[in-house]
This record gives C-alpha cells, structure tokens and sequence, in this order.
C-alpha cells in the first residue's frame, strides 16, 4: 500500500491543536479532534483535493449545521469529511459559536 498522509488541519490539531489557523473561534478549546481518512478510492486513483466546510458548535461543544463550503473534486473528499466531524468536540460555553470555517487538505506524501 502507498504510503500517505492526510495533510489536514485537524491531524496536527489532534496532535496538540496548539496551532489552528484556519479555526474561525480561538475561544472555543476543542476537545475531541479526528482526522478524516484518506478515502480508499481516492487513494487509489491517487487524487489529492481539499474540502472547506462551515459549522456552528454548541453550547454542549457538538458541532453541528455542517455546510460544504468548497470541494475539490467534487464529491470525492466531503463524505470523510463530514464523518470526522461528527467526532468533533468542543469545551462547553455559555453560547452557540457560529460560523467556525475549516479547511481539509488530502494529499499524499512526498
């Protein structure tokens, strides 16, 4: 099998979140962050693309409203995307943060 990484914001996040640029709420201290696979079928043709999604977080500290904002390709990284993001898990606050932007880049490694 190739080797490749998920050069995803949120791999780095979950490996101390200490840099998070693209996160949209420095107040929101994330708790739980997964890394989305590296779809199978992608792997295999060897595609490479990003997904941008836009989400709210919860008072709870759930993400939810998910909206792809940007995907390239189409169709091909989003649903991976998605699945990690149920995962997600943010510190609770007394406040629903809204517009949270996040981009995902899959690409293989050098």
């Amino acid at each position: 099998m190739k080797l490749f990484k998920s050069v995803v914001l949120a791999a780095v996040m979950a490996s101390g979140f200490a840099a998070a640029p693209a996160l949209a709420s420095a107040d929101r201290e994330t708790v739980n962050v997964v890394a989305p696979e590296y779809p199978r079928g992608a792997e295999r043709r060897n595609l490479e693309g990003h997904v941008t999604v836009r989400y709210n977080v919860t008072p709870e500290g759930e993400v939810a409203d998910v909206e792809v904002v940007e995907a390239t390709p189409a169709g091909v990284f989003e649903r991976s995307v998605l699945r990690a993001l149920e995962r997600w898990r943010y510190a609770p606050a007394a406040e629903t943060t809204e517009g949270v932007e996040q981009v995902f880049n899959f690409a293989f490694a050098d």
